[in-house]
């Protein structure tokens, strides 16, 4: 049975892959956000894809909830990179075909309808308002809800941290670390939720037999 991959899909008019960061914009249910796969370097191509295929990206409705607080390989965080650099596409979501796995195919339109409706017709991506959460979140929803198309800036072809000094990028290595261990911990509190079964016993050793 092939593996699904979540937020991954093709932009109908252009056959062209792509991710959705963003399955509708907040007040424009007929639009979303996405980034054109086949268009990045290949450093930043690696890295988008190698999140969107990482546990705690496919554990998250939106690939945004990752991206706002992901790396990429040059230190930048890569919501607010993908969109500083005019690399997030907005696209009717009826022009936006989700595609899991090779086998299954639905249009994102189609796919925001049945979220709503499972959801009592709230939007099928509703950012966080709460302040701490926006806070935590290094406000992702700014990018989202005042989306303007920003002027394309250059991407060099190689990564920006092959001038870093080791000081630098250990330091990055260090925060990813941070990231991934604050991840990690957030996927075994939800796993024990859904079975308490799974949480850690405390016991006595048991006694060497003679």
């Amino acid at each position: 049975m092939a593996k699904n991959i979540k937020h991954v899909g093709q932009i109908v008019n252009t056959g062209r892959r792509c991710v959705v960061v963003f399955r509708e914009i907040p007040d424009e249910p007929n639009s979303c956000l996405i980034v054109d796969t086949e268009a990045l370097v290949d450093w930043m191509h690696d890295d988008v894809i190698n999140s969107v295929e990482s546990t705690s990206a496919q554990a998250a409705n939106n690939f945004y909830e990752y991206a706002q607080r992901a790396l990429f390989t040059d230190g930048s965080n890569m919501l607010q990179a993908l969109h500083a650099r005019g690399l997030l596409q907005k696209q009717e979501t009826s022009n936006i075909l989700m595609v899991p796995n090779s086998s299954t195919s639905i249009n994102l339109a189609e796919l925001n309808k049945i979220i709503r409706e499972q959801n009592g017709d709230l939007p099928a991506v509703t950012p966080p308002k709460d302040p701490d959460q926006l806070a935590q979140a290094h406000k992702p929803v700014d990018v989202a809800t005042d989306y303007t198309t920003p002027a394309p800036q250059t991407v060099s072809a190689a990564p920006a941290d092959a001038t870093m000094n080791d000081t630098d990028l250990a330091q990055t290595l260090m925060q990813q670390a941070k990231t991934f261990e604050q991840e990690a911990a957030n996927l075994k509190e939800q796993a024990i939720a859904l079975d308490p079964s799974l949480k850690p016993k405390r016991g006595r050793p048991a006694k060497a037999t003679a």
